[in-house]
């Protein structure tokens, strides 16, 4: 073999070890990737696992939190609610357990627990303020509007919440709580601040304050804490819905008698009335009724048999006319004084009351135009029973009995006037008007007043130098007539979201 040839199948030798060394380098870089993506293949599966067992976690925690607010808008706090249990097959994606700290007042704050198929926990915190319609006194338009420039007059006093837009200014006359002014509160400002008169106290415990607006000039430290965020109010409104709602329901329960024949046996429960279920409240009678034909509402006012405010003058209560019979659902003995309301009763048009008027019955006067207290003062014909205040006291005149409560709706203005009542040094006096009051427009104070119950309206005018006492009931929301606006609605604003 020549030594040229040699050489050759040397270097033949040489390319081929070196194409091996390149090849087992490529595969070896090949298995590397290959191990390397099978790893990050198998973090991503575990990941993804992980993942969607936090999800079922956080779903079972966040569906049973939802349940907990929807509960709470629909039947209001109940601390025997709570904690509250679900299951997975309530929830699909696993546990939850709800549970509830109460904070200052109308403040609670639900923390809910999920729990995966895996026993993975996710946790979320929630702020809720919960306000019942009726435990309340609201002004939702354009503030608590006076007419004298906007301020109180005379010694005008607020006993327990009160929620307004726009600035609340008070007058010269607006002392502390013991002397005319805000007592037991919370006062929500939503919109605005509190403007009053240097040297008069706010206590109120606590003021809500939007943080846009300015600090409240007013607010001894002692006796009231300001926070400055205001949680969200939707009203309801007496609009063209609620009008036909209520007219049809008139209509409806003109057919039957819900007290009945006190001479029959009672035959079954009767739902209509309000809240107060069997047997608490009055049963129906099987085929008693009202007498008269059955084709006449008799709890419906009206000139026609149509919602058109057809009456052009007030329907009067209070005079010597008297109406209804004995048993009637809607009735008036002027002898006694006494005006009879159960369920709902539809006015087509305004509606006045005159002198001294003792009510009964569980139920709602629904007016398709202004209505007036003319020196008419309206109560329960048993007065008003103790109850427990937001100071801890048991005081006078503070809870309606469920048998005794009557409501006033009206999409436009109530006006009350009563000469001889109120006093703004006694917030367990005795009311000249209790109940629940609801005017889409106004509520203007002609007179001297202390109302018991919750005032509800765009703008509360107190004229001239007239004095108003306005006292919320700890019961009103509980018993109050289901055919008021937003009955059984309790008001639920998220202040806070939080997941942990």
């Amino acid at each position: 073999m020549s030594a040229s040839t040699h050489l050759i199948n040397r270097a033949r030798v040489s390319d081929a070890g070196y194409a091996m060394v390149v090849v087992m380098g490529i595969v070896s870089v090949l298995t590397v990737v290959a191990f390397g993506g099978f790893a990050m293949a198998y973090q991503t599966l575990h990941e993804a696992s992980v993942n969607s067992q936090e999800a079922q976690g956080f779903q079972a925690a966040n569906g049973a939190l939802d349940t907990a607010i929807a509960r709470i808008r629909l039947s209001g706090y109940r601390a025997g609610d709570f904690p509250m249990q679900f299951t997975r097959a309530q929830l699909g994606s696993g546990e939850a357990t709800v549970t509830a700290t109460i904070g200052s007042v109308h403040e609670i704050t639900l923390t809910s627990v999920g729990r995966g198929t895996d026993g993975s926990a996710e946790t979320i915190r929630t702020r809720l303020y919960v306000m019942d319609l009726y435990g309340m006194n609201i002004a939702y338009g354009s503030g608590f509007n006076q007419s004298a420039g906007g301020k109180f007059n005379g010694n005008a006093s607020v006993y327990g919440p009160f929620y307004t837009f726009d600035d609340l200014r008070q007058g010269d006359n607006l002392g502390n709580a013991m002397a005319g002014g805000f007592g037991w509160g919370p006062i929500y400002i939503n919109g605005g601040t509190l403007d009053v008169k240097s040297g008069y106290l706010i206590d109120v415990g606590l003021l809500y304050v939007d943080p846009a607006h300015p600090d409240p000039k007013v607010v001894n430290p002692a006796v009231t804490s300001v926070i400055r965020s205001v949680p969200q109010m939707n009203i309801p409104r007496v609009d063209a819905a609620y009008l036909d709602a209520t007219y049809a329901q008139a209509v409806l329960q003109s057919r039957d008698n819900i007290q009945g024949d006190e001479t029959r046996d009672p035959d079954v429960p009767n739902n209509e009335w309000g809240p107060v279920p069997f047997p608490d409240g009055p049963l129906q009678y099987k085929g008693a009724a009202a007498t008269g034909a059955r084709a006449d509402a008799y709890k419906v006012i009206d000139n026609n048999s149509v919602r058109d405010q057809s009456r052009a003058t007030a329907f009067v209560i209070g005079d010597n006319q008297s109406f209804g019979d004995p048993g009637h659902d809607f009735a008036w003995n002027p002898s006694t004084r006494t005006l009879t309301v159960w369920g709902t009763v539809f006015i087509d048009g305004p509606l006045d009351f005159t002198g001294h008027i003792n009510y009964v019955g569980n139920g709602t006067i629904v007016a398709n135009g202004n209505v007036r207290f003319v020196n008419s003062d309206f109560v329960p014909l048993h007065g008003l029973l103790p109850g427990v205040v937001p100071t801890g006291q048991t005081l006078n005149n503070q809870t309606f009995r469920s048998d005794q409560v009557v409501g006033i709706a009206t999409p436009g203005t109530i006006r009350l006037g009563k000469s001889s009542g109120g006093n703004e040094q006694n917030p367990d006096g005795a009311p000249t008007h209790a109940g629940a009051f609801f005017a889409d427009q106004q509520i203007i104070i002609e007179a001297r007043v202390m109302m018991v119950g919750s005032v509800i309206s765009q703008g509360i005018d107190v004229s001239g130098n007239n004095n108003m006492d306005l006292r919320t009931s700890p019961n009103l929301g509980d018993v109050v007539s289901n055919a008021m606006p937003g009955f059984g609605l309790n008001v639920v604003s998220i202040g806070g979201w939080a997941r942990q």
